[in-house]
């Protein structure tokens, strides 16, 4: 008998109306929200099968916008382009509970760890009907959606802190080879994201990532 999955895909019908409503504003993060079970150690292994899910759900969207475009004659015969996602060579962050706070203020100002500032500036911008207020709301709903409550104490995990934008490191030559080429993209300036989110109130592990260009 296979053993019970120690982690499970939440989508209930909020999250998938957020997680549309995100890809036609253009915001550029994308997210997996995961339930555990009681059973289950949270540990840095459970964070990267946390990692192996938002995977999955990566190349599952890949797979649909390809079987989309291959019905288009012209483009029948294009391939599926495989991910590179090699989790086990990411570098855990584990991130204090004064850097989660900072990590998900309201702050457009230049400094580490600020998540509102990414998800607000991407490379062509966030277009809200309802402009910043709008803007504002929803990433309070995405918050939530994701358990990043400071007053709950999530434990939190940085996994690519370690990679450098090339633009800051020119003289060093190519920047140390990323874990996935997800991350290719945003290296050449404007940032890549990956973090684990835990929350033990809820129980529940999500993981969010992000990397863009022009």
């Amino acid at each position: 008998m296979q053993p019970r999955p120690l982690l499970t895909r939440m989508e209930d019908e909020h999250c998938r109306a957020l997680r549309q409503l995100l890809k036609e504003v253009y915001c550029v993060f994308d997210f997996v929200v995961l339930a555990v079970e009681p059973e289950a150690e949270v540990d840095q292994a459970l964070h990267r099968q946390g990692l192996q899910h938002l995977y999955l759900q990566l190349m599952a969207e890949r797979r649909e916008r390809w079987e989309t475009l291959r019905q288009d004659p012209r483009y029948a015969d294009v391939g599926l382009t495989s991910m590179r996602w090699e989790q086990e060579r990411a570098v855990p962050e584990a991130l204090s509970q004064e850097q989660v706070r900072q990590l998900v203020c309201e702050n457009l100002e230049q400094q580490d760890l600020a998540l509102y500032r990414a998800f607000r500036q991407p490379p062509y911008g966030l277009h809200f009907p309802g402009g910043a207020e709008q803007a504002r709301q929803v990433y309070g709903q995405w918050l939530d959606v994701l358990g990043l409550d400071p007053e709950q104490q999530p434990q939190v995990i940085n996994w690519v802190g370690n990679l450098e934008l090339d633009c800051q490191a020119p003289d060093m030559g190519p920047h140390l080879q990323p874990w996935s080429d997800y991350f290719d993209e945003g290296l050449e300036w404007w940032g890549v994201w990956c973090l684990t989110v835990w929350n033990p109130v809820r129980r529940t592990l999500s993981v969010l990532a992000a990397s863009a260009t022009d």
